[in-house]
Parts: structure tokens; C-alpha cells; sequence
């Protein structure tokens, strides 16, 4: 019997690749509510957007917040602009966001 046999990175790397090729991916807006929120040192900002019945993860890189003229804090209503992809080193999909903005 003939078995491929791939690494956990190679899976990570094939998944992300094929997210990264889907235009409905690209350019998205998401509605949801913060949680989750951490600011980080670096000035990256880590948080969940969340529903009535699911959750998504997102990170908003310090290069793409700075012109904030809010802060994000847990509970609110928000407008997030950005791009599903995979973060291959922990297999997780995110919203890497691009614009935010409150609801």
C-alpha cells in the first residue's frame, strides 16, 4: 500500500498557501465583539471577534494600529478589515487585520 506521509509543517504550509490564493479571503469585512483583548508590549494587539455562536481570532500588527483614534477593549462592537490566513507555526487561522473600526 502507497501512503504519502506529510510533516505537520508541510500541512500548515499547504493549508496556508491554499487561504492565501482564495480572494473571498482577501480583503474581508468581519462584524463581531471583542474579547479576549491583549495589548502586547510589542504594540501588537491580540484579541477575539466573536458572535451569537462562533469565535475567530484575529491580530492587529503594531505597523497597521498605530493610526488608531480608539482603543479596542473587551466588549465592544467592531468593524474589522483584513485577511484569513494561517499562522503555520500553531496550525491556528486568523484574521490578520488591516482596519478596524468601532461598530
Amino acid at each position: 500500500m502507497n501512503r504519502s506521509i506529510f510533516t505537520v509543517s508541510q500541512v500548515n504550509n499547504y493549508v496556508k498557501n491554499l487561504m492565501d490564493r482564495d480572494l473571498l479571503l482577501q480583503n474581508l469585512w468581519i462584524r463581531g465583539e471583542i474579547s479576549n483583548f491583549k495589548l502586547h508590549s510589542s504594540g501588537h494587539m491580540y484579541f477575539t471577534l466573536k458572535d451569537e455562536s462562533s469565535v475567530l481570532r484575529c491580530v492587529f500588527f503594531r505597523g497597521k494600529n498605530k493610526e488608531l483614534k480608539f482603543l479596542p477593549c473587551e466588549g465592544m462592537k467592531v468593524l474589522a478589515s483584513g485577511n484569513i490566513s494561517v499562522y503555520e507555526h500553531s496550525g491556528y487561522y486568523q484574521l490578520y487585520i488591516d482596519k478596524l473600526e468601532p461598530e
